[in-house]
């Protein structure tokens, strides 16, 4: 028996509902004979690189929300898995990637959820794990692949396993290594050479031409692109040798097509697996057709044209894109009858009310599912449901379930509208007058769906929410314009004051930082999506933006919803924001566009918004004179952008080397969780310039404890890295050892400058233990990352740890050449801190390229020239 009704009408209850599978199964017979055809072809090697081949091995399902997409490919997915056919190989998977879920917004996660999936048809992917391995090095330098798999959550356990330990288990083999990898990945450096030397890969260079060319690219940004080719080769080799079936659904497709077009953008990837992988079926469910073959769409990938997608286009016979249509009468009748059935096993609903829901569907499952709740509500209640009261089309039967439901249960739906998510909480705070009885039943009723994974932990279907939201003007108590703006202004406001709480959350509060942290993303992303719906601009959406940025959520950030045609204040605060997270584009590109964004008088409070985001890329790209007025206009904002304005002061305070100045502008002991974590790493700084190493790195170790205790990534990885440059300069050892998580909190951000910083750390530590190839290797990779990055304003600049490591290595021409252009940019009071040109003209003996009494100390001139000194004492014993 259904649970809801069971405790709605005991163990006597006059219904069963049933799962039913109604008229898709001529669908899912088409999805397995295209299964069986293509499982029949193989492939050479010729014909995986003719570029200019046609692809048949995608099938496209289309059509409008609740038509039953997803429940088609489930089931399809179960069937190939477990249907005894015998013209199919024993050996088969299917991978499922929903795009409803964020995670799979990342090419990096869809390409490893691929490969995980196809880890069933067999132990050894070579061709793939090996390229995999080498660009991994490159995006994620020092992050072990092999413990990125082990923690991910995208991948359930058995995959996380499987695949983690078949990656590794290639490496060994490649190398040779006999469990060293396995054992120590982290310990594996110049991967790439050392792969590149193995008798494995000549063998497949040999053998698979794609394979050489992709190992040779230094980009791994242009490498990951064409990766699937190489898993297609190394699943040909599976099929080849033992049979096998790989089928790949990508659902909810329409979430993938919304996504901007930019260079290397989402779809383009994707399109490029469907085409390199042509050994593997890959099954489309979406809102929408594919347009690859569109002469228009082609423009903008890699591989488009009718040439290439010939059945897309559907012009030659039969065609590989399905619109899913509704049910036709019978197949509604059937479901009616088989859904909702008497003890006895006979149809619940009579025929003349089936009838009324059938013709009025339009065949829409969602209809029909909906009509089978208002009947059983209506028998719930002790009421002998009429023909007359079913079969209006779908706004008439929100306005039944309205009628259906109490004074109290009829605002609890509008309420529960008004945001794309909602518990008890957010309704009693929408309807104080409302009892939380009352409000329990509600949430109890058969069109709530819960996950108590998640929070808010209820949603209405959309379409539900939508005809709630579009018809309740019609019904006779619904409420006005003024009613629902107010209401909706307490449910944001509801939302929004539990997403700030990582402000002021009580050290004796039972929920824990990273609960405080995943409400605050989700608090952001209902505001802006009911923002962007009802085009206004909630209250303290600016304060909400700026606590996902300073958690460090940029991926969320980078990837909110378009706000053309809503207030200008909104788009600019949604650009500002996705401008302010896309940490992989030139610094000085996103000033610019910034600049441009930024209203030149402060019109709506979430101006100040925009202003911290422009103030704090000022600082990237050393227009400090700037970034004190941005930040010093926010002294008249909200909290927490008030104290945003103050901690970016001190920011430009300590680029300017006014080192006294700084700890006169901070409170050394703020209450704010989230303000202790960044104070105390604005103070290691202030130290680490100082000259103070041991201070400095006892700050970074409480910023880095305040940071993971906040749930704040974003300050998590800084502490970490700072942290490795505060011990490099006394404890090279240490600074080595705590460079792995250092990486791989900043690759997980996806911060370039955060990189460079630990190659900064990784060189000086290099040559203090006497390694001056990889010094100076590491050093180049910092100045390369630093250049890409258009990041010019450095609190440690590349040319301030480049003069000692030279200096060390008896370079002193380099070194010189490096103080003098810290020397320049100082004097010229935009980019480096001024700090560090004191610093080497000290170590240079070379006072005229610089005063270093001119510096802001904190403490005696001779005394900061003592501290700064140690460090070339002990890499260049004798200097003076």
């Amino acid at each position: 028996m259904d649970l809801d009704d069971y405790f709605s009408f005991g163990t006597g209850g006059p219904f069963n509902r049933n799962e039913i599978f109604a008229n898709r199964e001529d669908f899912l017979d088409l999805l397995m004979r295209h299964t069986e055809n293509h499982a029949a072809q193989r492939w050479s090697a010729a014909e995986f690189t003719d570029f200019q081949r046609a692809a048949h091995n995608v099938v496209v399902l289309h059509g409008d929300g609740g038509i039953g997409k997803s429940t088609l490919t489930q089931r399809f997915a179960t069937t190939l898995t477990t249907a005894d056919r015998r013209v199919l190989p024993e050996r088969r998977v299917v991978a499922c990637v929903d795009f409803a879920d964020i995670t799979n917004l990342g090419f990096e996660t869809v390409l490893l959820r691929l490969r995980a999936s196809v880890g069933r048809l067999g132990r050894r992917f070579p061709a793939f794990d090996t390229a995999l391995a080498v660009y991994w090095e490159l995006k994620h330098p020092g992050v072990a692949l092999g413990d990125f798999i082990g923690r991910s959550t995208f991948l359930d356990s058995n995959d996380r396993e499987n695949a983690g330990g078949q990656i590794v288990a290639t490496l060994d083999d490649v190398l040779g290594s006999a469990g060293a990898v396995g054992a120590g990945y982290r310990m594996v450096s110049g991967l790439a050479r050392r792969i590149s030397e193995a008798a494995v890969v000549r063998r497949l260079r040999h053998e698979f031409p794609p394979f050489e060319v992709i190992l040779q690219e230094t980009d791994p940004d242009r490498m990951v692109g064409y990766l699937p080719i190489l898993l297609a080769w190394d699943i040909e080799h599976i099929r080849r040798a033992h049979g096998a079936v790989a089928v790949c659904v990508l659902d909810t497709f329409e979430t993938v097509q919304a996504q901007p077009r930019e260079a290397g953008f989402l779809e383009d990837l994707v399109a490029r697996t469907v085409y390199l992988m042509p050994n593997v079926l890959f099954l489309v469910a979406g809102r929408r057709p594919l347009r690859w073959h569109d002469p228009v769409r082609a423009v903008t990938l890699t591989y488009g044209g009718e040439l290439r997608w010939p059945r897309l286009a559907g012009r030659h016979g039969a065609g590989d894109q399905h619109a899913l249509p509704g049910l036709p009468s019978d197949h509604a009748d059937l479901f009616l009858r088989t859904r909702l059935t008497a003890a006895d096993g006979t149809p619940a609903i009579d025929e003349a009310i089936r009838r009324r829901i059938s013709e009025a569907s339009g065949g829409s499952p969602l209809y029909l599912e909906l009509s089978v709740g208002q009947y059983r509500n209506a028998v719930a209640r002790g009421e002998q449901p009429t023909a007359d009261q079913f079969g209006g089309p779908l706004p008439d039967l929100v306005l039944r379930i309205m009628r259906d439901l109490t004074a109290d249960e009829r605002d609890l739906l509008r309420a529960a509208s008004l945001l794309g998510a909602f518990d008890a909480d957010s309704l009693a705070a929408v309807l104080p007058g409302t009892g939380g009885a009352a409000i329990e039943r509600f949430l109890s009723m058969s069109f709530v769906r819960r996950s108590e994974a998640t929070w808010p932990s209820c949603r209405l279907h959309e379409n539900l929410r939508n005809s709630v939201n579009t018809c309740d003007m019609y019904t006779d108590d619904g409420w006005t314009d003024s009613e629902r703006s107010r209401r909706f202004e307490l449910a944001t406001g509801h939302v929004t004051g539990i997403g700030l709480q990582v402000w002021n959350a009580d050290a004796a509060d039972s929920v824990t930082a990273t609960q405080r942290s995943q409400a605050a993303v989700a608090a952001l992303l209902l505001v802006v999506q009911a923002a962007v719906e009802r085009r206004v601009t909630p209250r303290r959406l600016d304060a909400l933006t700026y606590t996902a940025s300073q958690l460090g959520h940029w991926q969320v950030l980078a990837a909110l919803p378009s706000a053309d045609g809503c207030p200008p204040p909104l788009q600019r605060l949604v650009e500002a924001a996705r401008l302010g997270a896309t940490a992989g584009v030139d610094a000085r590109h996103r000033y610019q566009s910034m600049r441009a964004l930024a209203s030149p008088v402060r019109e709506h409070p979430y101006d100040d918004y925009v202003s911290y985001e422009l103030g704090a890329l000022t600082q990237s790209t050393g227009n400090n004179d700037e970034g004190a007025q941005h930040f010093g206009a926010l002294a008249t904002a909200e909290s927490p952008l008030r104290e945003a304005g103050v901690w970016g002061s001190a920011g430009v305070a300590l680029r300017r080397s006014r080192l006294a100045d700084v700890l006169g502008l901070v409170r050394e002991d703020p209450d704010q969780p989230l303000e202790v974590a960044r104070t105390q790493d604005l103070l290691g700084h202030v130290r680490l310039h100082g000259g103070d190493f041991a201070v400095s790195a006892d700050l970074f170790e409480r910023t880095l404890a305040h940071a993971r205790a906040s749930g704040a990534p974003l300050w998590a990885a800084r502490a970490a890295r700072h942290l490795a440059l505060a011990t490099m300069w006394t404890e090279p050892h240490r600074a080595l050892a705590l460079l792995p998580d250092a990486r791989d909190l900043n690759q997980s951000l996806g911060d370039v400058i955060g990189s460079a910083q630990c190659d900064l750390a990784a060189a000086l530590a290099s040559v203090a233990l006497g390694d001056d190839a990889e010094a100076l290797r590491m050093l180049a990779h910092a100045a390369q990352l630093t250049m890409e990055s258009g990041v010019v304003g450095q609190l440690l600049p590349v040319d301030a740890v480049g003069t000692l490591v030279h200096l060390a290595g008896g370079r002193r021409d380099e070194a010189r050449a490096a103080a003098a252009r810290l020397a320049a940019d100082a004097h010229g009071e935009r980019l480096a801190p001024p700090v560090w040109a004191a610093v080497t003209a000290l170590w240079l003996g070379e006072p005229a390229l610089y005063d270093f009494a001119s510096i802001g100390w904190y403490d005696q001139v001779d005394t900061a020239r003592a501290k700064w000194m140690a460090p070339l004492q002990a890499l260049v014993p004798g200097s003076v």
